[in-house]
């Protein structure tokens, strides 16, 4: 029999024959930050890579069906523990924008929908954030292995531990991207007015800054200031505008250009998304463009987002449970891309496999210390998911597929 290992980098091993993909997300047609980036552009390559993880330093994080495959743990740097749950909603939202699962006909479509998400909670809806506590955020967050830290968080004073946090996440080679506020003037905002961080201000549909964005020549890019986000309490979406939703539009972009090319340095998508922003007066960068930015980097992607046409129905199947040797996991499938994601507390001691014909198979080892990730293309009919690990481990698998027809 013949074996094919699967490399996590290689989030875009079947993309090249991926069809572009129209989201069937029920908000998608109000979704017109998501379009006017291109970021669409992109997904007919990945949709993002599970081993490729975006912090948000935030209020936290609800396990919301939206996110569920994408979470990683985290830490409350407030109470210093492993509590992440987010009690002001604020995290939530933030993280949907990054990552909320497109295509699964619920909810809305995310930046990069499978990228992971590590909440690191930094407030409270008794205790704000504070410098200090934004500080020791980004340092968790980069030593437990975030490529790109979102900071949907601003103040008018910046302090030497938020200055040292940045230093640290450049050293490690890690994006950080924050709001540059909601002032409507000038006035430099923290931490993005920090050396080594994107701050993003806030757009309309036609390009033009919302009147309640910071702005000013130390604003180096910007984004969409409204986005569609789901709402754990409403148990729906919303619309979130502030420039909240500026740096997770900026943050889940550059996790899809990591997906495409995990070599990248934080520094080279930071130059790619400048030097191919569309100008934007009253700041000094323009606004992202997901496409531009790709072919900056030498990234080949659809020159035409894709519009209406057909589309693929997808179905998502989440398990939970314990695997202590072998575990065998069935599902049908219809013909194409099927995407599986196994999370644990930790995941090198597992190993996935699938058969994809009578003589080839698909294995995947743990290339991230909590996560397990395995894309390949099947035939349509009933497949056979076999899980393997040397100890008992507890575990979230998805499942995602065509619909059988």
């Amino acid at each position: 029999m013949k074996y094919l290992a699967l490399a996590f980098a290689a989030a875009t091993l079947f993309g090249a024959g991926t069809p572009p993909i129209a989201p069937n997300d029920p908000a998608w047609r109000d979704e017109w930050g998501l379009r006017s980036t291109h970021v669409d552009a992109l997904w007919a390559r990945s949709t993002g890579d599970p081993t490729v993880v975006v912090a948000v330093v935030d209020t936290g994080i609800a396990p919301i069906a939206d996110l569920r495959g994408n979470l990683v743990p985290g830490w409350n740097v407030v109470d210093d523990d492993r509590d992440t749950s987010d009690d002001e909603g604020h995290g939530t939202w933030v993280a949907s924008v990054i990552a909320a699962r497109g295509n699964n006909h619920r909810g809305a479509a995310g930046y990069c929908w499978r990228c992971a998400v590590m909440p690191v909670k930094v407030a409270t809806d008794r205790s704000p954030a504070t410098s200090g506590t934004i500080a020791r955020g980004i340092r968790w967050a980069v030593d437990h292995g975030a490529r790109v830290v979102n900071v949907s968080l601003s103040g008018s004073r910046g302090d030497a531990d938020e200055i040292a946090a940045i230093a640290y996440a450049e050293a490690h080679d890690a994006l950080v991207i924050a709001s540059a506020g909601n002032s409507g003037d000038a006035v430099p905002q923290f931490p993005g007015a920090v050396d080594g961080v994107l701050a993003v201000a806030g757009t309309d549909e036609h390009g033009r800054l919302y009147p309640w964005s910071t702005r000013g020549p130390w604003v180096e890019l910007a984004a969409p200031g409204c986005a569609i986000v789901v709402d754990s309490r409403a148990g729906g979406t919303a619309e979130g505008c502030g420039s909240s939703f500026s740096p997770p539009a900026v943050a889940g972009i550059a996790g899809l250009l990591l997906s495409l090319d995990p070599t990248l340095s934080a520094e080279q998508i930071a130059g790619a998304l400048r030097s191919s922003a569309t100008p934007v007066d009253g700041i000094g960068g323009g606004i992202v463009d997901a496409r531009r930015a790709a072919a900056a980097l030498g990234i080949g992607v659809s020159e035409a987002p894709p519009s209406g046409g057909a589309t693929v129905d997808r179905v998502v199947t989440v398990l939970s449970g314990a695997v202590s040797r072998s575990r065998s996991v069935r599902f049908d499938a219809g013909e194409g891309v099927v995407d599986v994601q196994f999370v644990a507390a930790s995941a090198v001691p597992c190993q996935m496999q699938l058969p994809v014909t009578p003589r080839q198979m698909v294995i995947a080892f743990a290339g991230e210390p909590r996560v397990l990730s395995l894309r390949a293309r099947v035939r349509a009919g009933p497949h056979r998911l076999t899980i393997r690990c040397v100890r008992t481990v507890r575990f979230q698998l998805t499942v995602d597929r065509a619909a059988p027809s």
